[in-house]
This record gives structure tokens, C-alpha cells and sequence, in this order.
């Protein structure tokens, strides 16, 4: 409804009863009392009732002292607790105070004379509530068992509690303005149930959209939802109508109307037989799922419902979305079977959301590059969209004996809660997930193989040559590999480059690009020498069990390696500032770099820092976002790792920290080939152990090479999708450059195409994004929705998070907790509390005593890079970037994998002997 026919509604419309048109406007009558509306519109048994629409709120409020009060708020800190509490309690202070006007009070009077009920249920109903980005599920009043006498002043109460502390809270943790929001209260008859509860139309838990979840207590329902009871819970499969499961609650309190409607309601207690009996039978609880799915199916999506059994028919009392699902795949799996998923972002160590572009990239070129072993007439998807993240289908895997070995074994070097996710749900959807047969898994291997075999065959004599060369000659020149694999990504840039259109550069980066060419023709310039270097390393541990320390020194110390370079460089361009006060005084006042040239010194180092640039420029922190500035557009990092390396490192002390680590692997050498010396066969196993040696060293020390090359590659597609953003700004097409990124492939090439029919609302789409920012993306979906998490050994005590151990040690120190690198630096001994790392947060680990991370596995950029500096880190830690707080004291235990809160453990000991000592 527009704002001026709204504004006339308003003006003549102060209660408007639900089962009128205008009720299921959300401006008018709230979220709450919208829904009711529209349930009462279709038919659905609802209390009878009216609402007090915000017609009535605006005119209490738009006293000056109100409404500035409220035009206050917009600039309060969410975590100043004590401001929020004393702004709340002036202002609903000022509003209880302030008389309802005369027509307001008639109006209302008038709307309960037709009601004509014993006693009335008063609820609150604002504008941002019940919604499907925000519930803001019991941020206001609800009050029950009101005589019509009296509905006034709860009316009030009602509105008033649009500024309890904590609707203040959420509202400015989710970036809603308070003077947008306004409040309606619903007036409903009050029922007299023999049994209420919560219906969940998806399993709230586990995400599954196949399975309806319901708690259910004697009496009203309030005691389930305030958590005052354990009511009975029953889970029902809503294809089927089978309750999977009841469990039995108990429900020792029943919530019971007063007598005759006119004493508020009280709680009795229930018999021990009714206690331990069923509330619900297993027809009415199909019954009541059906109903919720009427009610999902109007309202759009997966419903929390409230609801009552009032002389044998159920009532809704109340509808709001449940947002806390993770959203479904998609496209959803073209042969209706279940199917699960495996997050990319969490194989690159990478789990935040990209923006709509970057989606379709990804998804396209996982697609193409599976493409060619798929049957021509297959419409399934293999990459999959959830959340603004890319997921990859695992379920062909699966259901072969020894791909699903295969698959479990590499995931678990990825993500360990992914590989305990995966085995949970194998173990429950076995007979679903039924292993091919013999004669499918025929037909699928003719058709890869004829599909593959060329590729092996053409490239599988260079690669086993490769392969093998290491053990019988030696490793490879490092620095010959990162030459080839330098040619070779600015060759695959200079692809996307080199089209004189915009829509054709486009299309190659999005349309001409599959994983298999970039490994082709990156990857295979290092990758076979990686992985003579894995074998090598694991025949290692095989031959020495017992030698944790030398192989652990063994991996570390490369002067080749593109992480250790990095840093490498970066505190050498440190050394060069503190041989030239001048210019480290103008780093250290975050100076401009042609402001840093103009100091004594400066030359020398812009020269040096431009050199840096011209190697690594193309590189960026989460860099597979191609949106991601490159350090070459934002070097703003890299400045605030030499200001950190400036105030907390001494000249030279990178070099030596290098040095010493070649030393204890030269030690660590020669350990173990003394070791191979002894016995009969000393003089055989000695050159085999040193050879195996050098192949490991000089293997792994490759392990960024490959992602370095790819770089280049994905550098460009950023850059020429950046200017493409440019453009179309400067023409008028997007506001800003950055929107570009908020386009679908398709809505880009129609707008370069010139298509005039262009409408997207970007606005939207950022809101939607940072509402997907916002969740906690699973490692494993299903196609139903289910996000399972597994079972984790052990049972860590409250205050002690537990994750993946993937280096060694245990170090206790202040938490730091960062996003993103190029938003701040962190001071020498902080411990490193991240997301996820890449390469572009390498130079932040020569500072950090620790790391913490929420996704990652043994053999992720973040847990190399610790043992390579020989910090203790702990990876999978579950929500830990809001589980820890910058500045509190934590312990982290690379061995056991856990992270103590120290702080919280100290309080909570202090809590114990306190109420000991009482």
C-alpha cells in the first residue's frame, strides 16, 4: 500500500478487526497480526479478535519528548548493557505516562463490545517482528487472562515494550532503525485449552524440512514457550504422517484460565498419571502437522507455530517464520532422492558467503568441469547453491564402497566435523543411500573411462615421469617449478584479458574456464612433485612412528615456499623503514606511499615495496571471492603487517627465525638418518632415508605453488569484472562500481548487451547477503535441508570449546579476533581467533602465539602455516569468532584440541566459592 492511501487508513483506522481486508497489511497491523490476518482470510481456525493498529502507536509517540527520545537511540552502542537499560526504562516510562487520546480509548471500547468475550489475550505486534530476515521472537509483551477493563492499560504495556533492553539490543545488533519500527497490539478472545504447545513445520534442529517437530503440555501454552515445564516432543515424518519419535515429558505444571474468564491464570499441579501420559495421540498429531502445512504453504515458508486444543479442535494463536533454517540447496536434485552436499568454502578453508556473481562463477566452472563424465541426458546439478555458498554433491561417491572410503578419508584431512557430519547421516540414511548395483557402477565406470582415458593417456607418461623423477634424481629446482607455474597463470589471465569487448572478456572468465584446465595447466607444473613429497613424508612416519619432533621440523623452514617468502619480503621491507627513521615515523602515521617517497629513504623503499608488488600484488586474503580487493588495488594489509613487525620485532629477526628453523631441520635430518645407520642394513637405509628426505622437503615446500599460479588467473577475471562495474556506474546502469558484484552472470552480459529492460534491486540483494553473512554455514546439507553435525568424543565442560588439533603446543594468551586481515593488525603474543585463513593472512602469524579457527583440517593453509611457525592451533572450533571476545584470556591445546576460557573459567570458580562459603 502506498504511504499516502496508508497515511488515510491510519488517519480513520486506530482498531481494525482481523478479519478484515486491511488487516493483513503488515504496516498497519504488524507482523503478528498480518499473519493472523491472513490465516483468518483463508479460512484457518483462529481466536476471534482486533487489532490496535500503529495508528494508534504514532499518535502516542509523536509527543516531541517521545519522539525524540526515540530518535536518540540511533547512535547508542549495542554493547553498552547499562545505556540500553537506562534509555529503555525512560522511555517506556514516558509512554505509560502519556494518556491514550479519547477516540483511540472509543474505538478500542467499541472493538471489545463486539468481541463481548470473558477475557482477552493481549499481544504485541510490531512491524519487524515475525518476519522472514527477523523474528524478534520474545523481544515484546504478551498478557493473558486480561478483563476488558483492563485492556487498556495492557494495550499500552504493549506498546511500550517496543523498547524493552532487549528488543533495543536486537535492533541495533541487526541494524534496524528505531524509528522505523512501530508498534500494533492484537486483542484476541481468550481460549480455555485442555492441551497447547509449539508446533515447528521443519525440524528447528536439524534443519530437515521433511520433519515437523511438536512440544505439547496440559493447559496454555505459555509454559512451553517460557521453558517453565519439559512438555512431551514428537517428531513426525510429514511425507508419510509417521511419528518418528514421542518422547514423553514431565510435565509437571499445567498454565489454566481463570474461572469464568475473570481471575488472571494460574498454574496447578498435574497428577503423576496424567504426567506420564501421552498429551497427544498419534492421529491428532497428524492432524496438527497438516494443519502447519496449510499454514506454511500460505505464509510461504517453514513456520513456528503456537497453537491450542480447545474442546477438540486445534486453534492457531500464532505464526512467525523460523529463521534460523539454513536455506535449501539449489537447484533442488532432478531425481527427487536425497542427496548431500559438501561445502567448497570449508574445502578451501573459506566458509564465509560470496556475493551473487561470485556464486554463479563457481558453480558454472565446478559444473563444466564435471560435465564431461556425466551422461548427456543427466539434468542433475553437480555444484549447488545454498546460502550464497557453493556446495558440491557428494552422493555419487557415496554410494560406491570404495569411493565412499576414499571420500571420508580425504574430507577428514579437509574438515573433521564435515567427516563426523558425513558419518552421521551415512549411518541413518544407509538403506536411502542403497550402494549402486553392479551393473550401474558398470555403466558409470564405461563412462568415465571413456571420458577420462584419453586425458590419462595423453598426460599420464609426463606425470608418472614427474612423479617418479624425485626419488630417482633428486627434487626439483623450486625455483625453475615457480617459473613454469608463473608462465603459466599469466597465461590463463592473459585469456580473459586479451578480448577487446567486455561482454566476450566476461564470457571467457566465467564460460571458458573449468578446475580441469586450471590444474592442467597450473596445477601439473607442481603437483606431481607434492605429491612424491606426501608419499615420501608418509613412508617417513611409517619408518619412524616415534619421531613426531623431527618430522614436524622436517616440514618447516623453505626458503622457496610462497608463505614463508611472503613474510619473508614484508619484514625485510620492515628492516629497510628501520634503517630510515623518516620513513618509519610515516608508516607508523599511516602516510600515503607518495608521501612515504618523499622522506629520507623513501625511494629505497616505495622501489622495494613496488618490487613486492609486482611478485605478489595479485594475491588478496580470501582470494578465491573474487570480489576481494588484490594487494596491488588495497595494499592496506601489508602496511599494517610492517607497522606490527616495526612495533614488536627486532632488524633482521624473520631471517633469523627461518634460519633457525633450515637448522633444526637439517638436525632433524640427520637425526633420523644416524637412525637409519644402524644395524646390518645401516648402509642401505641411510641414502633411502636421505632420499626420502629430500623428496618430502622439496615436495612440500611446493604446496602454495599451484594456488599461486591460479591466482593470476582469478586476479584477472577480478580486475576485468571490477572495470565492467566501473562502466556501467559511470553509465548510470549501477549506482556504484561494487554493485557489480550483486549481479547474476546473466543480468551482467544482458546489461553489457545493452538490454533496456535492466531492474535489479541491488538494496535487496546487499540485504540479503548480509543476512546469509550472518549464518553459520554447515559443512555438510542435505538435499532436505538437514545440517547434521555428528558426535565429537568427549565432553568438554562449559567454558572449553573443543576443534581439530593440527600443531602441537599449548600457550595461553590474550584473544584477538579478526574477520578480515586488512581490517586491523595484531600485536606480538595475541592469540589469532579467525574464520578461516589463506594466504593473504599469512604475515599476521609471525606475531600470533596461537591459532583458533572455526573451519579447517590438517592439511588447510592455516594449520601449515602454524607448524611452519611452530605456534600451537586448534581448527573446527565451532562459532568460535562469537564464542570468544577479543581481549579475554584463553588457552589453546594444539594437542588435545581445545580452547579454554580462561576468563570465564576464573569467574565461574570464583561463583562456586563464593556460594561455598555461604
Amino acid at each position: 500500500m502506498p504511504e499516502t492511501e496508508l497515511s488515510e487508513v491510519r488517519d480513520r483506522r486506530f482498531v481494525i478487526s482481523l478479519d478484515e481486508e486491511d488487516a493483513t497489511n503488515l504496516e498497519l497491523t504488524g507482523g503478528k497480526g498480518a499473519n493472523l490476518a491472513r490465516l483468518v482470510e483463508a479460512g484457518m481456525p483462529v481466536p476471534a479478535g482486533a487489532c490496535v493498529t500503529t495508528a494508534a502507536y504514532q499518535v502516542l509517540v509523536d509527543e516531541p519528548d517521545i519522539r525524540a527520545e526515540i530518535e536518540s537511540l540511533e547512535g547508542l552502542d549495542p554493547g553498552s548493557a547499562d545505556e540500553i537499560a537506562t534509555k529503555s526504562e525512560e522511555l517506556k516510562t514516558k509512554i505509560r505516562e502519556t494518556e491514550i487520546p479519547e477516540h483511540i480509548q472509543r474505538a478500542i471500547s467499541n472493538a471489545l463490545d463486539t468481541l463481548d468475550a470473558d477475557s482477552y489475550a493481549v499481544r504485541s505486534s510490531a512491524t519487524a517482528e515475525d518476519l522472514p530476515t527477523a523474528s524478534f521472537a520474545g523481544m515484546h509483551e504478551t498478557f493473558l487472562g486480561i478483563d476488558q477493563e483492563n485492556v487498556l492499560e495492557y494495550v499500552q504495556e504493549c506498546i511500550a515494550s517496543l523498547f524493552t533492553e532487549r528488543a533495543m539490543s536486537y535492533r541495533l545488533r541487526n541494524d534496524v532503525s528505531h524509528s522505523e519500527v512501530a508498534m500494533a497490539v492484537v486483542v484476541q478472545t481468550m481460549v480455555k485449552p485442555e492441551i497447547a504447545g509449539v508446533l515447528f513445520t521443519a525440524d528447528s534442529v536439524s534443519g530437515n524440512r521433511h520433519i515437523a517437530s511438536i512440544d505439547a503440555n496440559y493447559g496454555l501454552g505459555d509454559t512451553v514457550v517460557a521453558g517453565d515445564v519439559s512438555p512431551d516432543n514428537a517428531r513426525v515424518d510429514r511425507r508419510t504422517g509417521e511419528v518418528l519419535e514421542y518422547e514423553v515429558g514431565e510435565k509437571h505444571l499445567a498454565l489454566r484460565s481463570g474461572k469464568d474468564g475473570q481471575d488472571e491464570p494460574s498454574l496447578e499441579e498435574v497428577s503423576t498419571a496424567r504426567r506420564e501420559s501421552r498429551a497427544l495421540t498419534d492421529a491428532q498429531l497428524r492432524e496438527l502437522v497438516e494443519l502447519g502445512e496449510d499454514v506454511e504453504e500460505l505464509l510461504g515458508s517453514p513456520q513456528d507455530i503456537e497453537w491450542a486444543l480447545v474442546d477438540g479442535e486445534f486453534m492457531l494463536l500464532q505464526s512467525r517464520p523460523i529463521t534460523s533454517l539454513y536455506p535449501l540447496p539449489s537447484p533442488v536434485p532432478a531425481d527427487d532422492q536425497l542427496h548431500i552436499y559438501f561445502s567448497i568454502g570449508h574445502q578451501q578453508a573459506m566458509a564465509e558467503a560470496l556475493p551473487p556473481l561470485v556464486v554463479d562463477w563457481m558453480q558454472e566452472t565446478v559444473n563444466r568441469s564435471v560435465a564431461r563424465f556425466q551422461s548427456a541426458e543427466s539434468e542433475q546439478s553437480f555444484a549447488v547453491e545454498a546460502g550464497h555458498r557453493v556446495y558440491v554433491d557428494l552422493t555419487p561417491l557415496l554410494r560406491g564402497e570404495v569411493t565412499r572410503k576414499i571420500a571420508l578419508r580425504v574430507l577428514d584431512s579437509m574438515s573433521e566435523p564435515a567427516t563426523r557430519a558425513l558419518e552421521d547421516i551415512l549411518d541413518r540414511h544407509e538403506d536411502t543411500l542403497s550402494q549402486d548395483t553392479l551393473t550401474n557402477r558398470l555403466r558409470k565406470l564405461g563412462r568415465v573411462s571413456r571420458r577420462l582415458l584419453p586425458l590419462v593417456v595423453s598426460n599420464a607418461p609426463d606425470l608418472l615421469a614427474r612423479l617418479l623423477k624425485p626419488f630417482l634424481l633428486g627434487p626439483p629446482d623450486a625455483g625453475h617449478v615457480r617459473a613454469r607455474i608463473e608462465r603459466a597463470g599469466k597465461t590463463m589471465a592473459a585469456r580473459v584479458t586479451h578480448p577487446e569487448s567486455r561482454s566476450e572478456q566476461i564470457r571467457v572468465g566465467f564460460e571458458e574456464t573449468e578446475l580441469g584446465t586450471l590444474v592442467a595447466s597450473v596445477g601439473s607444473k607442481s603437483m606431481p612433485y607434492l605429491l612424491a613429497g606426501v608419499m615420501a613424508g608418509n613412508v617417513l612416519e611409517r619408518l619412524y612412528p616415534d619421531a613426531d619432533d623431527e618430522l614436524t621440523a622436517l616440514s618447516r623452514g623453505f626458503d622457496e615456499e610462497i608463505a614463508t617468502e611472503i613474510n619473508q619480503r614484508l619484514g625485510d621491507l620492515a628492516d629497510i623503514a628501520r634503517e630510515h627513521p623518516d620513513v618509519e615515523a610515516a608508516i607508523r602515521d599511516e602516510s600515503s606511499l607518495s608521501e612515504i617517497e618523499d622522506v629520507d629513504g623513501g625511494t629505497e623503499f616505495v622501489a622495494a615495496f613496488e618490487t613486492f608488488l609486482d611478485d605478489f600484488g595479485f594475491r588478496a586474503s580470501n582470494e578465491i571471492d573474487l570480489s576481494r580487493s588484490r594487494w596491488r588495488d588495497d595494499p592496506s594489509m601489508l602496511f599494517q603487517t610492517i607497522q606490527s613487525n616495526l612495533r614488536s620485532g627486532d632488524h633482521g629477526e624473520h631471517r633469523e627465525h627461518l634460519a633457525q628453523l633450515k637448522q633444526d631441520a637439517g638436525e632433524a635430518a640427520e637425526t633420523l638418518e644416524n637412525r637409519a645407520s644402524r644395524g646390518l642394513l645401516g648402509p642401505v637405509k641411510r641414502p633411502i632415508v636421505g632420499q626420502l628426505i629430500q623428496v618430502y622437503r622439496g615436495g612440500i615446500q611446493l604446496r602454495e605453488h599451484h594456488k599461486h599460479g591460479a591466482a593470476r588467473f582469478l586476479a584477472a577475471v577480478h580486475d576485468v569484472v571490477s572495470d565492467t562495474g566501473t562502466e556501467l556506474a559511470r553509465a548510470g546502469v549501477l549506482e556504484h562500481q561494487e554493485d557489480v558484484w550483486f549481479l547474476r552472470k546473466r543480468e551482467l552480459l544482458n546489461a553489457l548487451d545493452g538490454e533496456s529492460s535492466f531492474n535489479v534491486d541491488i538494496s535487496e540483494r546487499r540485504d540479503t547477503h548480509q543476512r546469509y553473512a550472518s549464518l553459520s554455514a554447515p559443512p555438510i546439507l542435505t538435499s532436505e535441508g538437514e545440517t547434521p553435525t555428528g558426535k565429537r568424543d568427549g565432553s568438554p565442560s562449559e567454558h572449553v570449546l573443543t576443534g581439530t588439533p593440527v600443531s602441537s603446543g599449548v600457550v595461553e594468551g590474550v584473544a584477538k579476533v579478526m574477520h578480515d586481515p586488512s581490517e586491523q593488525s595484531i600485536s606480538k603474543g595475541e592469540i589469532l581467533v579467525a574464520p578461516s585463513t589463506d594466504v593473504g593472512w599469512t604475515p599476521l602469524f609471525q606475531d600470533a602465539a596461537g591459532l583458533v579457527m572455526e573451519v579447517g583440517g590438517r592439511m588447510t593453509h592455516g594449520a601449515l602455516v602454524a607448524r611452519e611457525y611452530g605456534i600451537p592451533a586448534v581448527v573446527s572450533v565451532a562459532n568460535a569468532t562469537n564464542e570468544i571476545r577479543t581481549g579475554e584470556r584463553i588457552r589453546i591445546d594444539g594437542e588435545r584440541g581445545t580452547v579454554e576460557l580462561l576468563d570465564r573459567t576464573d569467574q565461574s570458580t570464583g561463583d562456586s566459592d563464593s556460594e561455598s562459603k555461604r
